[in-house]
């Protein structure tokens, strides 16, 4: 009975506190809360400036900054969307940040086919493929699967919800092995098995231990707030986090369109004319 009477009692408060009962999503038939539908990239970090998907997670851009645009390409500064650790940047370990800073040099003149960014090639891993431009996605939920599908490339990924483990160790995917579960209004999704060969942005590299958990929450209607924590004791000194967030596209009659991502893009002109790639 005293049980009963607190329950109705944190209820009361919580409602007199906010002024509102917490809003909660509609349910599928299998009992999943619902986000089906289709949905954009919003913004790099709540209350932060507007996400651009082409740039650095890093918020110190100063060093290439300064080179790309003596040669006639100015990018804009952008703060970061990594909210952990406090200074926004990625803790690589010693031996992966001077190979990232190769990556940097060589990054109009590459040298290597390891010098070109997948997003060149449409090819995209995870967390990367949730931002990358084109920046729309639709979410489609069956019995036990989230199924997420992506403008990208046509790149998709279905998550079973039913606690099958992943597959084995030496099976390695663009995207990786997905396995989900709900905690009351978050979609938590753990990734492994990415190969290594799909980039974190347009300058930062991960390897085959990657492992990736992402949290999709609703937060009202036409808004999901999405982190992902990275972690890879070989690559980085600590687990990261990113933070963004999506919002519905009510655009009426919208659909997901062919990418057609080798057409008209100057990526694939600067790989024919350093010969690699070919």
């Amino acid at each position: 009975m005293f049980r009963y009477a607190l329950i109705i009692i944190m209820l009361v408060l919580s409602v007199s506190v906010t002024g509102q009962v917490p809003w909660q999503p509609p349910r599928t038939p299998d009992g999943q809360p619902d986000m089906q539908g289709f949905w954009q990239i919003a913004a790099a970090t709540p209350g932060g400036p507007a996400f651009a998907p082409t740039l650095s997670l890093e918020g110190d851009h100063s060093r290439w900054q300064w080179d790309i645009t003596v040669r006639g390409f100015a990018v804009p500064q952008q703060q970061s969307n990594i909210i952990d650790p406090p200074d926004g940047k990625i803790p690589y370990q010693p031996w992966a940040a001077a190979k990232r800073r190769e990556f940097i040099a060589n990054m109009l003149a590459p040298t290597k086919r390891e010098h070109i960014d997948s997003h060149a090639f449409g090819l995209e891993g995870v967390p990367r493929i949730n931002h990358a431009p084109p920046p729309n996605m639709q979410v489609v939920q069956a019995s036990g699967y989230v199924v997420l599908l992506y403008e990208m490339n046509h790149q998709y990924r279905v998550i079973p919800l039913d606690g099958r483990p992943h597959v084995g160790t030496n099976i390695k995917l663009w995207t990786g092995d997905s396995r989900g579960r709900w905690e009351g209004n978050t979609l938590v999704v753990d990734v492994t098995n990415q190969n290594a060969r799909s980039w974190l942005d347009w300058l930062s590299f991960h390897g085959e231990g990657l492992h990736v958990v992402e949290r999709w929450t609703l937060v009202s209607p036409d808004r999901i707030d999405y982190r992902a924590t990275l972690d890879d004791p070989m690559m980085f000194t600590q687990p990261w986090t990113i933070a963004y967030w999506f919002t519905r596209n009510k655009e009426e009659g919208f659909e997901l369109w062919e990418s057609a991502w080798h057409e008209g893009i100057n990526d694939i002109d600067r790989l024919l004319r350093s010969g690699i790639g070919r």
